[in-house]
């Protein structure tokens, strides 16, 4: 696939998981996903895509992580529609000594660089 047919096919994409996650409260991603025809196993594929492309777009504004001890609390506003979704399933969890963090498999791209910048400046 060449680059232009690449980046077509990454904007169609996007335009889908943004319809998607702005689908009515109480359908499920399944359903939306059904009733517009799209394979659930493509609609995720390209999620992780996207996903994996803005995390890497952002790596270069996140610090040089330094191993301390710090005992204080960092906060993080997320928005409260990433938050409230009913077929929200734990894909990622990272556990440290003190505390817990669980990424669904629904949220949205910019509560996970939020999320992630949140971690940069707790670390």
């Amino acid at each position: 696939m060449d680059q232009t047919t690449h980046e077509v096919r990454l904007e169609q994409w996007r335009s889908v998981i943004t319809q998607c996650q702005e689908r009515p409260s109480g359908q499920t991603t399944k359903l939306w996903l059904a009733e517009n025809g799209i394979p659930e196993k493509t609609y995720y594929y390209w999620l992780r895509k996207i996903r994996k492309l803005a995390y890497e777009s952002m790596k270069p504004e996140l610090p040089m992580v330094q191993h301390e001890q710090h005992s204080e609390i960092v906060m993080a506003e997320i928005p409260a529609e990433d938050i409230l979704v009913r077929d929200a399933v734990p894909a990622v969890t990272i556990r440290t000594k003190r505390s817990t963090i669980e990424i669904t498999n629904v949220v949205s791209d910019k509560a996970l660089v939020e999320l992630v910048k949140a971690v940069s400046r707790a670390l």
